[in-house]
């Protein structure tokens, strides 16, 4: 895809303006110098010619410049919200595949690559036109020297094109070595606490910082070279089109012939020089359209929205969540790092409460990301009430549950509660959980993030997840980072009361302690297949623990 096939498709009629005004800008800065040539060369002066010219000039390049900054304006936003839309509508998997480093490269570094060549649009447009302006005004002159300068010029632009795709393979590796840049520089922020404690560590992680930058530093230098050797292509060529046009090597006659059109030859360099370097930047625009596509992110696709299913069921109703053969791979069959779940043959049943437990690693995690549609089987069905889901319902069964799993995020200053939002039915949860009003409204500085602790984070998140008020609820230990009057809160007061509410409740927790409020309880093992056990047969084992403490 290529950026004006980008721009035609985010504005066509502000692309057409911004490139016409563009050209008319070119034209007419040449215009105002054609004017005092023309002057000197009839020995009349054209001064109310220039004058209208040059105003016309003035105006032409203000608006030129203010719609090229529309232009970008609108599309750095389209992109932006496309490219966020694309992200939501990736599987997750692949998103926890390309990583959180890549995308916000890919957000900010790419998609401003893309803008750079937006607003370059006008200085691309005005310098065509100029040369073109200037092979015209020659060509008024003399036709065979027109021609010879166009072809020389043609032969300047087809090499620094052969030398641009030359110099490709360099702006991906300058590329990827930022990403790695980044990456460690988010390694520093995610772990300054243990920086701070352990010298040694950090020490090596600037060394590792450093390796990085000079990586990206080589690369950078190997891009500069061909860079540079573009402008010395331009700088040789121009002094061939000079000597050419002025001094005609290949006619009979090696005299001056231009005349005062000798200042219009010695201006075709300068909109020829800029005219290669703003292709620089157009260059980098494909390199990122390159990158995005490789992440599987699109700009310009209007994904469709599924919500609207029309065969969904009302199911105010509902009986049972059934997994049929379900099975989940991680990694390709040879992979070393593969890891698999299932097959899992499981029916989970409404108004119960279902702990999944197991050793770690036996990914209980992974189990309720396939369990709420997060992750899609590698085979088997998922049925909700004996509706299958597929690719066309599955938004109509992402919205059966509210989950709370343990890298939630509170969306603070985005999704803050309302005041309608803390209904009756909650204010017995609110207090329990003792959650001011005040933690859980907007702060009054959006830009501010609210000072809460993990526990309060949770507490916060639960309290949402039971004002979604859906069919089924998922909790990914959720306790662990809860006081002791919160755990026995949650695991004998509160999904007891979700029960009542006939709510399907699945907990993800190996705290032995609280198994007996399950129902049931689904064990993994990793490599195996779940398997059922009875939470009493728990019972024997943690009153020992509790007695030996």
């Amino acid at each position: 895809m290529s950026l004006l096939s980008l721009l035609y498709r985010i504005s066509a009629w502000q692309l057409a303006i911004a490139v016409v005004s563009s050209v008319l800008s070119g034209v007419a800065e040449l215009g105002t110098t054609i004017c005092v040539l023309e002057s000197f060369r009839r020995g009349t002066v054209l001064w109310w010619q220039f004058a209208l010219v040059a105003v016309f000039s003035l105006v032409i390049a203000r608006y030129s410049r203010a719609a090229v900054g529309r232009l970008a304006s609108q599309s750095i936003l389209r992109m932006r919200r496309r490219l966020v839309r694309s992200v939501l509508h990736l599987p997750l998997l692949e998103l926890e595949t390309i990583g959180a480093t890549r995308l916000l490269v890919a957000f900010t570094g790419d998609v401003a690559s893309v803008t750079t060549a937006v607003r370059n649009l006008s200085s691309l447009s005005t310098n065509a036109a100029i040369l073109l302006a200037c092979l015209a005004y020659i060509g008024w002159l003399s036709p065979r020297e027109m021609v010879v300068a166009g072809l020389l010029c043609l032969v300047c632009i087809a090499g620094a094109v052969f030398l641009r795709s030359l110099e490709k393979r360099y702006r991906h590796a300058s590329r990827e070595s930022w990403d790695r840049v980044v990456s460690v520089f988010r390694m520093v922020l995610d772990g300054i606490k243990q920086l701070k404690l352990n010298r040694s560590l950090a020490r090596r992680v600037l060394l590792s910082f450093e390796e990085s930058m000079r990586e990206q530093q080589r690369a950078a230098a190997a891009r500069g070279r061909y860079s540079e050797l573009v402008a010395t292509w331009i700088q040789g060529m121009s002094y061939v089109i000079l000597g050419s046009v002025v001094f005609d090597p290949f006619g009979a006659d090696a005299s001056l012939r231009l005349g005062f059109g000798l200042l219009i030859v010695l201006q075709i360099r300068r909109p020829l020089r800029a005219l290669i370097a703003d292709s620089g930047a157009f260059s980098d625009a494909l390199v990122a359209f390159e990158r995005l596509t490789e992440l599987g992110l699109a700009l310009t696709e209007s994904h469709p929205d599924p919500d609207d299913w029309q065969h969904a069921p009302a199911l105010r109703d509902w009986r049972s969540l059934d997994l049929k053969g379900v099975h989940f791979r991680y990694g390709g069959e040879k992979s070393s790092d593969a890891f698999n779940i299932g097959p899992t043959d499981i029916t989970l049943r409404r108004g119960e409460v279902v702990f999944i437990a197991g050793g770690n690693g036996s990914g209980k995690t992974t189990l309720a990301k396939v369990l709420t549609g997060l992750y899609t089987p590698t085979s088997g069905t998922i049925q909700f009430d004996g509706v299958d889901v597929d690719q066309h319902n599955i938004r109509w069964y992402r919205k059966k549950f509210a989950a709370v799993f343990a890298d939630f995020c509170l969306f603070e200053g985005v999704a803050d509660l309302q005041p309608d939002d803390l209904r009756s039915e909650v204010n017995w949860l609110t207090s329990r959980l003792e959650l001011s009003r005040a933690m859980l409204m907007a702060p009054a500085s959006q830009n501010v993030s609210t000072p809460f602790t993990s526990g309060e984070r949770g507490r916060i998140a639960l309290l949402r997840a039971v004002i979604e008020d859906r069919p089924v609820f998922v909790f990914d230990e959720w306790a662990a980072d809860q006081d002791h009057e919160y755990k026995d809160f949650f695991y004998e007061q509160f999904i007891p009361r979700m029960r009542d509410a006939r709510k399907l409740v699945v907990v993800i927790s190996d705290d032995e302690r609280y198994f007996h409020t399950a129902d049931r309880l689904l064990w993994l093992e990793r490599e195996e297949p779940p398997v059922w056990r009875l939470p009493s047969s728990f019972a024997t084992d943690a009153g020992r623990d509790a007695q030996g403490a």
